[in-house]
């Protein structure tokens, strides 16, 4: 009785799931083919090792490629968005112009970016520091 329960149980678990990973439109296999991507991204450095007196070879993940994983992703028909420098470059420009007779022309620059036409990921006070 009890091991038809956990099977039971299971078997609503996976259904459950398997709804979240077939979604339908521009979502379609995205974390599956996000995965493969991730995967296939990886950089490794090969090293020799000193195995029972010969040398075998070991590779060893150093971190992932980017571009590799644009490449693979706008393959498989999930394009990724990429970053417009030159909106950046011009707020930044209007910033500093703007701030430069400021008292405390570092916070004024972060007020005028915060507040400016571009998104950026800020920390707040303090959090900078923190380990």
């Amino acid at each position: 009785m009890y091991n038809t329960v956990i099977m039971l149980l299971i078997s609503l678990m996976v259904q459950g799931c398997s709804d979240y990973f077939s979604k339908s439109g521009t979502d379609s296999k995205y974390f599956s083919d996000a995965s493969t991507c991730y995967q296939s991204s990886v950089r490794k450095e090969q090293l020799k090792v000193p195995t029972a007196g010969t040398m075998s070879i070991i590779e060893i993940p150093t971190g992932n490629d980017a571009g590799a994983f644009s490449n693979c992703m706008a393959y498989k028909g999930h394009p990724i968005e990429k970053a417009d420098p030159e909106a950046y470059l011009n707020a930044s420009r209007e910033c500093l112009q703007a701030t430069g007779n400021a008292t405390d022309p570092g916070n004024a620059y972060a007020d005028c970016i915060k507040h400016g036409n571009i998104t950026v990921e800020t920390l707040p006070n303090g959090k900078a520091n923190e380990e």
